[in-house]
């Protein structure tokens, strides 16, 4: 099944993704930033992932580059992420953050109660 993206909320400001990482002097493999500027807010279509300590996820949907929306970027990351390694990209169902790992180059699970890091593997 090729994967699909629904509810995505298209970005009022093309640069808004670029612009954002260079801010803040971030570097995102070009592939996810076309991924997360083409499917703003969006919820993908095959939701589910496992972690090297969990299995079942739910990936709920991507940040926003658009500040007016609820769960975006821009009051995500300079509260939680500046400088730290993990750049948010998402969230699951249970208000977790999934994230890159700018330094690891691997997608990690931030588990927002603990604190604890689960590592992605998005085999399904």
């Amino acid at each position: 099944e090729t994967l699909s993206w629904k509810y995505v909320k298209p970005v009022k400001e093309p640069e808004a993704v670029h612009n954002f990482l260079n801010k803040y002097k971030i570097v995102l493999p070009e592939e996810l930033i076309q991924c997360i500027t083409e499917n703003n807010g969006g919820r993908p279509s095959q939701k589910l992932f496992d972690t090297d300590k969990g299995k079942e996820y739910v990936f709920k949907s991507l940040l926003s580059y658009n500040e007016e929306d609820t769960e975006c970027i821009y009051k995500v990351f300079p509260l939680l992420f500046e400088g730290t390694t993990l750049y948010p990209i998402g969230t699951d169902a249970s208000g977790n953050f999934v994230c890159f790992d700018t330094v690891g180059q691997k997608y990690v699970l931030l588990k927002h109660e603990t604190n604890v890091k689960e590592y992605i593997q998005w085999s399904r």
